[in-house]
């Protein structure tokens, strides 16, 4: 019984880990999706391997490996339309991550836009499109709302 107690507690503290940390995730991303919406891949660039270096910081989680490898994708891209097509696996990976964490300091809006058949996660309601940038800013609807 008490070996069934330790193994639950360390479960449940690998799942408190990735609650307190994924806001910081989160944050993180929402700097790489501003610089894909301004269609700026310099500054994409950059939020890429910030997202990257504050994640392989991260202790272990759910889904880590598979978001580590859509991040490393995305932060070694230059060009904007090859980030916007790594973006799209980072996307759906943290957003496995935000569902399954616990509460949140800000409501997060998974989004999706149907001309690229990807999603995105932001913190407004309103659509702002990081694969399309300004041709396309507002293509787009909220599918889903974490709190």
């Amino acid at each position: 019984m008490k070996k069934m107690f330790f193994a639950f507690a360390v479960l449940m503290a690998g799942s408190i880990v990735s609650a307190q940390n994924t806001n910081q995730l989160v944050s993180n991303y929402i700097s790489v999706k501003d610089a894909l919406v301004s269609s700026d891949a310099q500054t994409a660039a950059k939020a890429s391997a910030d997202l990257q270096k504050n994640l392989k910081k991260e202790a272990s989680f759910d889904q880590k490996d598979a978001l580590l490898t859509a991040v490393n994708a995305l932060a070694k891209e230059q060009d904007l339309d090859k980030q916007r097509v790594a973006f799209t696996d980072v996307s759906t990976t943290l957003w496995k991550i935000v569902k399954a964490s616990g509460s949140l300091n800000q409501e997060v809006f998974y989004q999706y836009c149907p001309m690229k058949k990807a999603y995105w996660l932001s913190m407004e309601k309103e659509i702002k499109n990081p694969y399309y940038g300004s041709s396309m800013l507002k293509c787009g609807k909220v599918v889903e709302t974490k709190n």
